[in-house]
């Protein structure tokens, strides 16, 4: 039961929407990967929703999975964004303050954690919860996980789904989001190294190399198997069904679009410039990460059984669970 004395604290931006937050949006929103991934994700969920159904979208970022469920539930649905940042719950509030059945949550730091999601809308509130590739950015899934099954209801479900996991029997020439990542990091340190236009940059490479990993990794962590999220799941108390794994068509223009956002560059090669570069660094740092991507894509087009001239193939799982 859900206890009457407790308050519910809704969410309003109290500062203008960041210009990182507006490029990662615009970068991802005009893609048509996350269009597919949504697709997928939502026709999954769809079938078990009823009008009047509260839906929380866990990771709503800038609002781009908010608006494709919208569009694609088509229910009297209320829809609760949740996330733990400020400045890209701002860009969703800005996108969709004018609907009325929407209400937005920030997960707030609690001690060395974030608060659960149960600590913020109450237990047994929320009759489904989806989540658009956010869990392998969650370094506690078990706990994050018990926050969700105690703010569903009896019988309310879970589902997400992630591009960057493990698993055998992946199909030859399927990638992760990983992959991409680390072709392109490697790549751009090989043009500094070979390339005079990038030789200031040379002193101290190796140095920076090993001490930017961190930033890297908190950016874009490391891949976990997909077994790790099942088995916290469990342990959480849903009762998981089979994953579903689609391979998802990526334009190389979408995700050179995506790789050039200048929040991500900072993790995807923190090695120039890092989290603060000047304007010449910046711009260095972009050159370096598009000569990256086109070598990639490339090597793809010509070796990759599942690329061709216009996109490659990333491999998302979706996981859906139920309450028990």
């Amino acid at each position: 039961m859900v206890m009457s004395s407790f308050e519910i604290k809704e969410w309003r931006p109290d500062r203008p929407v960041s210009k990182g937050a507006t490029a990662f949006h615009e970068a991802v929103a005009n893609s048509s990967w996350i269009k597919d991934i949504l697709n997928e994700l939502s026709a999954i969920v769809r079938p078990k929703i009823k009008d009047g159904d509260i839906i929380v979208d866990f990771g709503a970022g800038t609002g781009t999975s908010a608006m494709l469920l919208l569009n694609h539930f088509g229910k009297k649905i209320s829809l609760w964004l949740v996330d733990n940042s400020q400045s890209w719950l701002g860009k969703a509030y800005e996108l969709l303050n004018g609907f009325q059945n929407i209400r937005y949550f920030i997960l707030e730091k609690k001690g060395g954690s974030y608060m659960t999601l149960a600590e913020i809308v109450g237990n047994n509130t929320v009759d489904h919860v989806v989540s658009a590739n956010t869990f392998h950015l969650v370094p506690d899934v078990e706990e994050v996980f018990i926050g969700i099954a105690d703010a569903l209801k009896k019988g309310g479900t879970f589902t997400f789904q992630t591009g960057n996991f493990i698993r055998e029997h992946r199909p030859e020439g399927c990638l992760m989001i990983d992959d991409t990542v680390k072709s392109v990091h490697d790549t751009a340190l090989e043009i500094v190294r070979t390339n005079n236009r990038f030789k200031s940059y040379r002193k101290g490479l190796d140095r920076r190399i090993e001490f930017e990993e961190a930033q890297r990794k908190f950016v874009f962590p490391e891949p976990r198997h997909i077994d790790f999220y099942l088995g916290a799941l469990k342990k959480s108390g849903f009762r998981y069904q089979n994953p579903t794994y689609i391979p998802v068509k990526v334009r190389y223009d979408d995700w050179l679009n995506f790789l050039r956002v200048k929040r991500l560059q900072a993790g995807i090669l923190p090695e120039i410039g890092r989290k603060e570069p000047s304007p010449a660094e910046e711009e260095d740092r972009d050159a370096l990460i598009t000569m990256g991507a086109l070598k990639l894509f490339k090597d793809l087009e010509l070796n990759n059984p599942l690329a061709n001239e216009e996109y490659f193939k990333i491999d998302i799982v979706y996981v859906t669970a139920v309450k028990e």
